[in-house]
């Protein structure tokens, strides 16, 4: 069996490219983790702080900023913080 090699990847929640080490690989195998992480461990923290409070955290895919939902992040769609979702909508009524 070969060994790992580190693995550059993109964060699906800030598109930050992060890598998961060789040790990080070992460790998901040990524990029986099929998948390789989806989000940089900044990320996961944020996630994992409102865990059990019933928000979701995402990332504003315009600005850049932190934010919570209360529901889970769209998988097909950017996620947008409040205020960047406000501007879109007056953006669209000024528009018609």
């Amino acid at each position: 069996m070969e060994a790992p090699q580190d693995l550059r990847i993109h964060c699906k929640s800030c598109q930050k490219e992060f890598t998961w080490t060789a040790k990080e690989q070992l460790y998901y195998k040990k524990k029986g983790f099929a998948k390789k992480p989806q989000k940089c461990s900044d990320c996961r923290e944020k996630a994992n702080k409102l865990r059990g409070s019933g928000m979701f955290y995402v990332h504003c895919s315009l600005c850049e900023n932190d934010g919570a939902m209360l529901s889970p992040p769209p998988k097909d769609r950017v996620a947008l913080c409040k205020s960047c979702y406000d501007k879109l909508v007056e953006e669209k009524k000024t528009e018609s």
